[in-house]
This record gives structure tokens, sequence and C-alpha cells, in this order.
């Protein structure tokens, strides 16, 4: 199924509900549900909201990448944890931490990354998710593996406290998570 099906069968299951057709009739799209967003997710793509050693919680994975993106509620963060707020206007904007960010891509998932040496802010606005417009940035990174140099895309919706993270950027992937987060609800 293609995403624009995939957009299709979530505007369809929409109408539906809205004219009252019962829920069990409904086909069943999977979704992250991080905070108040609702992200429905591509055919075959996972979720994983916490994983047993932490490096993967709020990954969407497809396919034999076990992270193309992270989609986190800093609201749940540990409250005793330092935390840098997400901005386009720090090195590493995306990155929470305090430390150094690690170069994820999708040939080295969080835990086995080189680390960050450099970050360069490409491009920064404001960007959609689904109804809301979010701080949007893209940087290049580069990293101690030089074959790990990667783009990442960020969206931070300051209000609701919700973080998207794209790992390495490419056109194809950067197309479906566009399409991706245009089928963003929030309740």
């Amino acid at each position: 199924m293609s995403f624009r099906h995939l957009v299709l069968v979530v505007a369809v299951t929409l109408g539906l509900a809205a004219c009252g057709a019962p829920a069990e009739n409904a086909p069943s799209v999977p979704q992250a549900n991080v905070g108040s967003l609702h992200l429905p997710l591509p055919p075959g793509a996972t979720y994983t909201a916490h994983s047993p050693d932490g490096l993967l919680d709020g990954c969407i994975a497809e396919g034999t990448v076990v992270c193309e993106a992270r989609v986190l509620d800093l609201r749940t963060a540990d409250p005793a944890a330092p935390i840098n707020p997400p901005s386009a206007k720090r090195p590493f904007g995306w990155y929470t931490g305090t430390d150094t960010p690690t170069c994820i891509t999708p040939a080295s998932p969080p835990g086995k990354a080189a680390e960050a040496t450099g970050s360069k802010l490409l491009d920064s606005g404001f960007a959609p998710i689904g109804p809301k417009k979010a701080e949007y940035a893209r940087w290049q990174v580069t990293c101690e593996n030089s074959a790990q140099n990667n783009q990442v895309r960020m969206w931070w919706l300051p209000t609701s406290r919700v973080l998207i993270v794209q790992y390495g950027s490419f056109p194809g992937w950067d197309a479906k998570m566009d399409t991706l987060l245009a089928g963003a609800t929030f309740s």
C-alpha cells in the first residue's frame, strides 16, 4: 500500500467515523500515540514506545531499519535528568541530552552509532504536523566515522512538548515522513 493510499484509508476511516459507522467496520491503521499526537504509520512500520534498554524508545522502524525516526513526549521525561530543549538556534538542536549525540542512521542504530563531531543548520522555520505548525530544522551532521555523516530533521511542538526527529534524511524518506506528519491528528 502506498503512502497516498494510507492517507486515503485514514481519510475514509475518519469519514466513516463521522457518519456514525460502527468502529468494527472501519479499517484498522497502526498508529504511534504520543501525548496528544496520533500519527498513522505506514503498512509494515512499527512504533516502540519503550524498549527494555531505552535505546529504541519512541522509534518508528520499517523493514530492516531499526529507528528511522523518533517521536517523543518530553512531558514524560525524567524531571531529574538534565535536558536541552529542542531548538534550531543551537548546534545539535534536535538532541535533548547534555552529552554529545551519536550519528543514528539506518546502518548505525541507537547504541551502535559513532559520536557526532559537528552539525551545520541547513534549513529552519515552521512545518506542518497535521493541523499544527511545528518548529522545523534540518542539520548536516558530521561524525567520527565519516560513513555515518548524514542529515537530521526535527519538528518540535513546544506547547504539546512533542519532539519528532528523522535520522539519516534522504529524499525518499523525507517524502514518506512528510506524508506521515500530514496525516497526524491531535486529541
